[in-house]
């Protein structure tokens, strides 16, 4: 017989017998919940101790060494909880870190072309409208002579208000906004760094590209890009046809 089966079959035993007696006492699955998260936690402690991890954390790395020494930002370990994952334990966050999976979505971010850097967003206000909370705002570009260009001159969203929902990445027809995964947002003013302006927004597609491959390579997305690309080079050839000068008439012979 093992130890281990030696050490757990008293303690089995009892938990046996205390379940006998908790059918006689009112609220008894509330006592039993208790006892299942008890057991679990002294099996985690028991597993550690007898695989030698008991002075490990699960991301890695002695705790002596841990409690006086943080990671590197971005050099966090990574522990994945999943169905395989046995017993009870707390990730050290920020020191240990969850996955961070690519359909994670917080806020929205304006992506702009890395070849050219020309910015996707024609401001035609369609994402400002299907927003539930109303959270996003513009102004639309014009230009010297006073006509309006595709572009936005003022894009605000806040992050407060904002729900993180992403309609208003399923609805832009210029595949120009995306669902950021940058969660760590706080600090201590809400009143002016809450509120992101065009700048705190852009994003280059190369960056989404990193962020999000799996969406970035999907036929969906490759479809839209090419419309997109489509749509920009149409309006290259309109702008360049507008700044064109017209042809010089020729000049008549004066009447005698």
């Amino acid at each position: 017989m093992s130890i281990g089966r030696v050490i757990w079959w008293p303690i089995n035993t009892l938990r046996r017998f205390l379940l006998a007696c908790l059918r006689y006492v009112p609220g008894e699955h509330v006592i039993l919940g208790h006892m299942i998260t008890l057991r679990r936690f002294l099996l985690t402690f028991w597993r550690d101790i007898s695989q030698g991890k008991a002075l490990h954390r699960r991301g890695g790395g002695p705790q002596i060494l841990d409690f006086f020494r943080s990671p590197a930002r971005g050099d966090e370990p990574t522990v994945l909880q999943d169905y395989k994952t046995d017993g009870l334990f707390t990730v050290e966050y920020p020191d240990e870190r969850l996955p961070v999976y690519e359909r994670f979505r917080v806020l929205p971010v304006l992506v702009y072309d890395t070849e050219d850097g020309n910015v996707r967003c024609t401001s035609c206000n369609i994402c400002a409208k299907v927003c539930p909370p109303q959270c996003i705002w513009m102004t639309q570009a014009k230009s010297p002579k006073g006509t309006v260009v595709p572009l936005p001159e003022d894009f605000f969203i806040d992050m407060d208000v904002c729900m993180n929902c992403g309609l208003c990445s399923e609805y832009c027809p210029f595949d120009a906004i995306k669902m950021d995964q940058n969660f760590e947002l706080s600090n201590y003013e809400r009143q002016v760094s809450h509120i992101y302006s065009l700048q705190d927004l852009l994003v280059s597609s190369e960056f989404y590209a990193k962020t999000h491959p799996e969406a970035w390579a999907s036929a969906e997305e490759v479809t839209e890009r090419n419309k997109v690309g489509k749509k920009k080079d149409q309006r290259l050839q309109k702008a360049l046809a507008a700044a064109k000068p017209a042809p010089a008439k020729a000049s008549q012979p004066a009447k005698v």
